[in-house]
């Protein structure tokens, strides 16, 4: 049998969401996985929710702390879109894409409280976001009429489909393509 351990759950965990979706997100598939039985998981986990919301609170909680640390930073405001970026592709590579579809999947099930928590990063996202656009035309870099809410959705909008297309296609996802959104974001939303 092999040795478990939390991280090791959470790290099958996510590739199980990411090859099966979340109806193939049981205990037993993920013993399977694993090559563990499935009260071997619940040693760690007492429930599939347990170790689900853990994935989350850790990838919402590194990505909190990145986006601030980026926002709050000395950097000029287009700098800190790149960065902010980076930061976002960082963790989505980690999770191999799977963190946006499970985001996107939430709000179809019934727990109030996981929705409750990807509302909560959405909205610290889109604050971040906002905080970097609105400095970016304080610093005349950025143009007055531009919707940070809407560079936000364009920016998660991109990962969710890369996400999908990976998903449906196989197409391997190619490191540094945050660079590539942030030629095309920062070209529509510069002053002239």
């Amino acid at each position: 049998m092999r040795k478990l351990s939390k991280e090791l759950i959470k790290k099958a965990a996510i590739e199980l969401i990411k090859e099966k979706g979340l109806k193939e997100f049981t205990a037993r598939n993920l013993g399977n996985k694993l090559d563990v039985t499935d009260a071997a998981i619940f040693k760690y986990f007492p429930t599939l929710r347990n170790l689900f919301e853990e994935i989350l609170l850790d990838f919402v909680g590194e990505c909190k702390q990145s986006f601030s640390a980026i926002a709050s930073s000395d950097a000029p405001a287009e700098e800190k879109l790149r960065s902010l970026l980076k930061a976002y592709e960082t963790k989505f590579l980690e999770t191999g894409g799977a963190m946006p579809l499970l985001c996107f999947e939430i709000p179809r099930m019934n727990d109030v409280g996981l929705r409750e928590l990807i509302k909560e990063y959405w909205d610290f996202y889109l604050e971040k976001v906002g905080e970097i656009i609105e400095q970016g035309k304080r610093e005349g870099v950025f143009r007055e009429d531009v919707d940070a809410k809407t560079v936000g959705l364009m920016i998660n909008g991109y990962f969710i489909s890369k996400s999908l297309r990976n998903l449906v296609t196989g197409e391997p996802i190619e490191e540094g393509f945050s660079e590539k959104i942030a030629d095309i974001i920062l070209e529509g939303i510069k002053k002239r």
